[in-house]
């Protein structure tokens, strides 16, 4: 269900943001609960804006994809929806239950297609559970799926999740990259794509912290992989999967485009940057409880790090990368 915005809604929500909305994404702390109003941070003009989204106050992010951000509930309160933060429209979700851990989320395309799924993930130890369901259905269908590893007889765990040309695909520890296949009641079905592994990158080195991130740009399949050393970005190398021959191949070009990946490691997006004042070839990163923005040169293999909006309060509860988008009238 769609709820509509009055005209001066809107245009009140069209004031003030970055000059670079819609085109690049803005890396926004969410605040307390003491304080209203959240700080976008815009990455071409290195300035901060603040302003105030309702619809966002109290919430957390499950995911940005097509303009559209997935809200999910609180602690206390289980209201669940889509919401676009430029125009405020919001399409009401099933209510999701506060006691519902999840870890990761995925909208597979806009929600104006029928084929939209909405899908919350939690990557537990040899277990998948899954919530799933699409624009204006009522209820969640919930799933738990066994995870496990033959040839090491051990059970396997979630560690990403992505989307390419609106299909939903899953990567885990043990190196296999499951398609998400669905039936007409929205129950899933994981068929692995049996992978060479070889291809893949190490994902385990002594006392480091290796997490690897699913995200789709320009007709491709990326996999980012990123080395943490005591707290500290080390090292990140991009792969893109070659769907026929199923390995991973390392690339050292992103020409145009950059990558943008949140503190929470469930949001991950790419654009173009051929109209920005930023530069392609970069990656983006925020850490969990580290306001630092790590900027990656995968021409140089270099990397900066900043401090953007140095005034934000120390209360801040979340950062995240958004991409609005404006919708056409």
């Amino acid at each position: 269900m769609e709820v509509n915005t009055t005209e001066e809604e809107e245009e009140q929500s069209l004031q003030c943001w970055p000059p670079a909305v819609g085109l690049l994404p803005c890396l926004v702390f969410f605040h307390g609960s003491s304080e209203k109003g959240q700080t976008f941070y815009d990455i071409s003009e290195c300035r901060c804006h603040v302003k105030n989204i309702p619809g966002l106050q109290g919430k957390l992010i499950g995911t940005c994809s097509y303009g559209w951000l997935v809200i999910a509930g609180d602690s206390i309160s289980d209201d669940c929806f889509l919401l676009n933060p430029i125009s405020t429209k919001k399409i009401q979700l099933p209510s999701l239950a506060p006691d519902f851990t999840w870890t990761d989320c995925v909208l597979s395309s806009p929600p104006h297609r029928p084929e939209c799924v909405v899908m919350f993930l939690n990557f537990g130890y040899g277990i998948l559970n899954v919530k799933s369901c699409k624009p204006g259905d009522v209820e969640w269908t919930g799933q738990d799926l066994e995870l496990h590893d033959e040839w090491f007889d051990d059970s396997d765990w979630g560690v990403s999740v992505g989307v390419h040309n609106g299909d939903i695909y899953i990567l885990t520890c043990y190196e296999h990259l499951y398609f998400v296949k669905f039936n007409k009641s929205c129950g899933i079905t994981l068929v692995d794509l049996k992978v060479d592994d070889s291809t893949s990158p190490l994902t385990r080195k002594f006392h480091s912290y290796c997490p690897t991130y699913l995200v789709e740009t320009c007709g491709e399949f990326l996999r980012v992989h990123c080395y943490i050393l005591h707290g500290q970005l080390m090292d990140i190398s991009v792969y893109k999967l070659d769907f026929n021959e199923r390995v991973w191949i390392r690339i050292k070009n992103l020409k145009d485009q950059a990558i943008f990946i949140g503190s929470s490691g469930a949001q991950v997006l790419a654009c173009s940057t051929k109209e920005s004042r930023i530069q392609g070839n970069r990656i983006y990163l925020t850490l969990p409880e580290d306001r630092s923005l790590y900027v990656y040169d995968l021409d140089l293999c270099g990397l900066e790090v900043c401090l953007p909006c140095p005034n934000v309060k120390a209360d801040w509860i979340q950062n995240d990368w958004i991409l609005p988008f404006f919708e056409d009238k």
